[in-house]
């Protein structure tokens, strides 16, 4: 008895794998127009740790959704962190397979500034 569940334990363990990898680490970065020359860091809104992801199923060699991009997991982020830009941005590939089941896509954690919050210098202003 004891032989079958090792050998059954060893098919699930082949069956079932996960991988995940660091594609970059950016300072600053944003997929919006922002003019960082005139932000304070230190006035602005910021939430730290904010995760953003853009992924797909896919059962067999059939996809469910889109392609996932970096880009579109990096706008997520900055949705749900209400911000124009991140700082300390990490980019990763996740992804998992069960039997005939997938999950690939990218995932983006940062802080998330708010550009035009209190610290963000008026455009039309002429003072530095």
């Amino acid at each position: 008895m004891k032989i079958v569940q090792t050998v059954l334990l060893a098919i699930i363990a082949l069956a079932v794998s996960s991988c995940s990898s660091v594609i970059a680490n950016y300072t600053i970065v944003s997929t919006k127009n922002v003019e960082i020359s005139r932000v304070d860091l230190k006035k602005i809104p910021l939430q730290k740790g904010v995760k953003g992801t853009d992924s797909r199923f896919w059962f067999l060699f059939f996809p469910f959704g889109g392609s996932p991009t970096v880009e579109n997991a990096m706008f997520d982020c900055l949705e749900e962190g209400n911000g124009d830009f991140m700082t300390s941005c990490r980019v990763k590939d996740v992804g998992w397979t069960f039997l005939l089941f997938s999950y690939g896509g990218y995932s983006v954690k940062g802080d998330v500034h708010a550009a035009l919050g209190s610290g963000g210098a008026d455009l039309g202003s002429t003072s530095p």
